[in-house]
C-alpha cells in the first residue's frame, strides 16, 4: 500500500478522479494544526485520529482493575419502584411506522403521568435491554446505545411525587434495577415555572466523562456527546409512544442544569479550583463527577407549554436549599485525568439564554410518502428494545433500493416544507427535540444496494447549505440525483466506484465499515456554527449526530438487519476524500448498516427477572 508524504493537488474542474486516487489521498492525510482561537476547534483538531501522525492520545492499554462501574447509585436515597410493563412489549403497542405520521395518529392519545407511564418511558429508552454472558464474563446492554458500551450518560427526572401530593420529586434513574432514587422533593406550587402546564415531567441528562476516558482518552468528550444524542432520541421516541412530545430546554444555563440534578449534592469530591494542565494519574475521585448536559420538557403531543426561562432559572437557584439525600458510590479506585476533556467542557458550557430566544414547539409536518410493506410488523416498543450494536457484518446481504431510500427519508429533519417555513427546521421525530435547524449531513459509501451503482453519495439534510457544500467539496463531483430517488429526498451521487476498501481504510481499518450494505460519515457545518452561535454549540453538533445515529439503528432493526456507530476514523482522511480543506465542515461520527454476524458463543439473558421479559 503506497503512503504519500504530501497531499496531492486539488483536481482540475470536471476531471474524474479515480477512487484509487481518493484512497491514496485518504492515506496521505495529515492533521493540520488549528489556526482558530476557539477552544472547541482546538480540542477537535487535537483529538483527530491520523494514519501517519498517530491516534489521539489515549491510555494505550486498558486498566481492567479500574474499569468504571457502569451503575451510579445514591444511597440511602428513598427508592420508587417502577413496575415492569406486563406484558413488556404489548403495553399500548404502537406500530413502528406510525411514528412518522404527522400529526401522530394512529399513535395513542396522551397518557397521564403515572408510575406506570414513567416506567414505560424509561423501559423503552434508557433501561437495560439484556444481559450477555460468555465464559466468566457477564455484561449488560441498554436500550440507548453507547460508545464501547461504557454508558457515561445518567438520567434524572422532575415530576409530581406519586406518594406526596403537592410536591415534586427530583429523582435519579437506576437502570440496573429499573427504579428511581428520590434525592429531593420541592413544593409543586412554588415550582410551577419549572413544570408549566400541561407539561408532565422534566428529564435531564448528565455525563460521567471518566467512563469513556478510561478507554478512549482525550477523544472521550466526543463520544460522551454522541451518547447524549442517542439518549435524546431514545427518550423522544419512547415519549411519542405514550402520546407525549419532547423538547430541549436549551436556554437553561449549565449552572441551572447542575442545580436541577444536584451536581454538588452527594458528589464524589469537589472539582479543583484550577484544573490540571497535564494528564494526572492516581486517585482523583472528582473525575467521577457528573457534567450537566441538557434537560427535556415532556408534555402532551399537540400542546405547547409556556416556558419562562427567567422564572425557571430563578426557581432552580432555590434548589440549592432543598434537602438532598444520597451519596454517589465510587466508580473506580484510581483514575487517569485527561485534562483537556475537563478544560474543554468548561469552555463550551452554556451560561445563559441567547438574546430573544424562547421556547417553541415545531408544528408537525406531513411526512414524506411511506413506501408500504418495507418494515417488519414490529411495534415501536419491540424495535427499541431489540436494538443492538453489530460487532461484525456478513459482507453479503444486499439491501433493496426502496428500503435504502425509505431509511434516508426518515433521516431528514422534517417532512414536506410549507410556504414560509425554513429549510432544515427539525420537525420530524426524533429530531424535533432539538430547537436549532439541521447542521449535519451524510456522506454515504454505497456497497450493496440493489439497483443502485456502488459509489460515493451525499444526503443534504438542510438544503440551505447546498451551495456551501458544493463550493467546499471536490469540483469534479457529479451531484446527480440517483435513479428512482423519491421527491423530497435530497440525495446526490458524487461518483461511481467500489468504495469498500476506501471506507474500511478511513474507519481505522475496521472491516465492518466495508462489510455492510452502506456506511457513512456525518458531516457537520462546523466553524461557522461555532462563530455565529457560540462554542456551546460544539457538544450540540455531536448530539445531532447521535440522534441521527439512533434513527439509523432503529430503521435497520425495523427492516430486519442491524447497524453500529463507528467512533474511530481518520478525520482528515475523510475530509480529503470529500475535498474539504478547512474547518467549515467536519466529520463528527461514522456509521454502518448491514446484516449482522452473530457470535453463537455469547448467551443472551433477560434484562430483568420475571416472566416474558425480553432477552
Amino acid at each position: 500500500m503506497l503512503l504519500l508524504r504530501h497531499r496531492l493537488p486539488s483536481p482540475r474542474p470536471h476531471r474524474r478522479l479515480p477512487l484509487r486516487s481518493l484512497r491514496r489521498l485518504a492515506m496521505s492525510s495529515a492533521t493540520p494544526p488549528s489556526t482558530s482561537t476557539s477552544a472547541a476547534a482546538d480540542y477537535h483538531c487535537r483529538t483527530k485520529h491520523n494514519l501517519t501522525a498517530g491516534y489521539a492520545r489515549g491510555p494505550g492499554r486498558l486498566d481492567w482493575a479500574n474499569q468504571p462501574n457502569p451503575f451510579l447509585r445514591f444511597a440511602p436515597a428513598p427508592q420508587l419502584q417502577l413496575p415492569l410493563p406486563n406484558p413488556p412489549l404489548s403495553s399500548a403497542p404502537v406500530p413502528y411506522p406510525a411514528l412518522f405520521h404527522s400529526p401522530p395518529p394512529p399513535s395513542p392519545p396522551p397518557q397521564p403521568l403515572t408510575v406506570d407511564s414513567l416506567s414505560a418511558l424509561l423501559f423503552h429508552s434508557l433501561a437495560l435491554s439484556a444481559w450477555k454472558s460468555t465464559g466468566l464474563s457477564t455484561w449488560s446492554l441498554r436500550v440507548n446505545p453507547s460508545s464501547g458500551n461504557l454508558h457515561p450518560t445518567e438520567a434524572h427526572l422532575l415530576f409530581p411525587h406519586p406518594e406526596e401530593p403537592g410536591r415534586l420529586a427530583v429523582a435519579h434513574y437506576a437502570p440496573r434495577d429499573h427504579l428511581l432514587e428520590v434525592r429531593a422533593t420541592a413544593p409543586a406550587a412554588e415550582c410551577a415555572a419549572i413544570l408549566p402546564a400541561p407539561a408532565t415531567a422534566v428529564l435531564a441528562l448528565s455525563s460521567v466523562f471518566w467512563r469513556e476516558a478510561w478507554k478512549y482518552g482525550e477523544r472521550a468528550l466526543r463520544y460522551c456527546n454522541h451518547d447524549v444524542g442517542h439518549a435524546l432520541a431514545a427518550v423522544a421516541i419512547a415519549a411519542a409512544a405514550l402520546g407525549w412530545d419532547a423538547k430541549l430546554l436549551d436556554e437553561l444555563s449549565c449552572e441551572d442544569l447542575g442545580r436541577l440534578i444536584g451536581i454538588e449534592k452527594g458528589r464524589p469530591a469537589a472539582m479543583p479550583e484550577e484544573l490540571p494542565d497535564k494528564v494526572v494519574k492516581g486517585k482523583a475521585p472528582w473525575a467521577e463527577r457528573q457534567h450537566p448536559d441538557c434537560a427535556v420538557l415532556l408534555f402532551p403531543a399537540g400542546s405547547e407549554p409556556e416556558v419562562d426561562y427567567g422564572r425557571m432559572s430563578e426557581v432552580l437557584r432555590r434548589f440549592d436549599g432543598l434537602n438532598w439525600v444520597g451519596k454517589a458510590n465510587a466508580l473506580s479506585k484510581d483514575h487517569v485525568v485527561w485534562d483537556v476533556i475537563y478544560r474543554t467542557a468548561e469552555e463550551v458550557k452554556k451560561h445563559g439564554p441567547a438574546p430573544e430566544e424562547c421556547f417553541s414547539v415545531m408544528p408537525w409536518q406531513k411526512s414524506p410518502a411511506m413506501l408500504e410493506g418495507l418494515y417488519k410488523e414490529f411495534t415501536v416498543q419491540e424495535v427499541v428494545r431489540r436494538r443492538r450494536s453489530a460487532v461484525d457484518m456478513d459482507g453479503v446481504h444486499v439491501m433493496e433500493r426502496d428500503t435504502f431510500y425509505q431509511m434516508l427519508l426518515h433521516c431528514l429533519p422534517s417532512g414536506e416544507v410549507s410556504s414560509g417555513e425554513r429549510q432544515g427546521q427539525q420537525c420530524a421525530l426524533p429530531f424535533r427535540v432539538l430547537p436549532w435547524d439541521a447542521e449535519v449531513h451524510a456522506a454515504l459509501f454505497v456497497h450493496r444496494i440493489s439497483g443502485l451503482p456502488k459509489g460515493l453519495y451525499f444526503l443534504v439534510r438542510n438544503e440551505e447549505h447546498f451551495g456551501a457544500l458544493q463550493r467546499a467539496m471536490r469540483q469534479d463531483f457529479e451531484w446527480v440525483r440517483p435513479e428512482g430517488c423519491p421527491d423530497g429526498l435530497p440525495l446526490y451521487r458524487l461518483m461511481k466506484g467500489d468504495c469498500q476498501r476506501l471506507s474500511m481504510q478511513i474507519s481505522c481499518f475496521q472491516e465492518i465499515a466495508s462489510h455492510g450494505c452502506f456506511s457513512l460519515g456525518m458531516i457537520a457545518r462546523f466553524e461557522p456554527v461555532l462563530h455565529d452561535k457560540g462554542e456551546w454549540m460544539y457538544p450540540r453538533l455531536f448530539w445531532e449526530t447521535g440522534i441521527l445515529g439512533q434513527v439509523l439503528y432503529l430503521e435497520a432493526h425495523a427492516v430486519g438487519i442491524s447497524a453500529t456507530g463507528i467512533g474511530c476514523y481518520f478525520d482528515d482522511a475523510v475530509h480529503d476524500v470529500l475535498g474539504l480543506k478547512d474547518l467549515e465542515f467536519q466529520s463528527l461520527y461514522h456509521f454502518t448498516v448491514g446484516a449482522p454476524v452473530l457470535d453463537r458463543r455469547i448467551m443472551s439473558l433477560p434484562a430483568y427477572p420475571g416472566p416474558g421479559i425480553d432477552a
